[in-house]
């Protein structure tokens, strides 16, 4: 998969099928779409190839809008790897690139990607004030030589698949169903910073992680882990929430990394949340922490060795 950053650099040599959009998360939904055109384009002998617009258009178009992403650009190109497109275009979307006409920007589609077919949702739209509708798009295939397909909402276990569910299931922490919807369990990178050190004094030394800005975090509480550190992958049990017990402060993400010793200073890591154990909450006193700590602890192994079991 080749990631173009600047689509006017380029002019691909043979015709492509195309997708366009946010596609926040690559949730399962964004996967069939994906399927769809890679499918097209081997059968019509083209390149297969994915616009994604960032940042997302409703951020910049309200910018008071609490938008959070459940991907960062950099994890929604890695999420699309495996999906075997052969061209990844990431388009700056901003006050000025909302300006510009359907049909602009059609033809820059067809001059720089040789697009001979758009597979987009029923309520696809582009361009200045989202004019290029499906029907717009359909009319003006006729004239520069392309097709429109229309693909149905994907629903999964019954329900609609989109970023906006997957979005709220997240943030209330129900990760058992954002994973369905997903296709893998929710996640965040983040590189480790130097926190207070406390969790060094109580036996379970956690790395702080510095998430990227507008990126959603789920509902405070304690959480069954994955931890991927390099290329290894670890045990781990995540807290997200204040620290009540010491300092009702700055809402931070740390992860105690189950049987690891080393220094993760300036790494960084991904966090994969598999279950939620149970809510944050105050303790009494830093022993009756530590006692908790340890039953979530044991908690956290019984949790990823039953999924473990389950993925075999």
């Amino acid at each position: 998969m080749e990631i173009i950053r600047d689509i006017n650099t380029v002019h691909l040599n043979r015709p492509t099928v195309l997708t366009i959009g946010s596609f926040d998360g690559i949730h399962r939904g964004h996967q069939y779409l994906v399927s769809r055109v890679v499918t097209r384009a081997k059968e019509i002998g083209a390149d297969s190839a994915l616009i994604t617009l960032h940042p997302h258009p409703k951020v910049v178009l309200r910018a008071t809008l609490p938008l959070r992403y459940l991907s960062t650009i950099e994890e929604r190109l890695d999420w699309l790897v495996p999906l075997g497109l052969d061209y990844v275009v990431v388009f700056p979307f901003s006050l000025e690139t909302s300006q510009i006409r359907a049909r602009d920007f059609v033809q820059l589609l067809v001059d720089r990607l040789r697009l001979v077919e758009i597979i987009c949702g029923k309520d696809f739209a582009l361009g200045y004030k989202r004019e290029g509708t499906v029907e717009f798009l359909r009319a003006l295939g006729q004239e520069k030589g392309f097709a429109v397909t229309v693909v149905e909402p994907q629903a999964f276990e019954g329900q609609i698949v989109s970023s906006t569910r997957v979005r709220d299931l997240i943030a209330r922490g129900e990760m058992d169903e954002a994973t369905r919807l997903l296709g893998r369990y929710p996640s965040v990178r983040g590189r480790v910073i130097e926190g207070d050190k406390r969790g060094r004094t109580l036996g379970f030394p956690t790395a702080n992680l510095a998430i990227a800005e507008r990126r959603l975090i789920p509902a405070d509480g304690i959480y069954a882990a994955r931890v991927r550190i390099g290329d290894q992958w670890f045990g781990g049990a995540a807290n997200i929430g204040i620290r009540p017990t010491f300092d009702k402060g700055q809402r931070l993400v740390e992860v105690y990394v189950l049987d690891f010793d080393g220094d993760l200073y300036d790494q960084v890591i991904e966090v994969q949340f598999v279950e939620r154990l149970r809510a944050e909450i105050k303790f009494e006193s830093a022993n009756a922490l530590v006692e908790q700590m340890q039953r979530d602890v044991a908690e956290t192994r019984r949790v990823l060795a039953r999924e473990n079991h389950d993925a075999k």
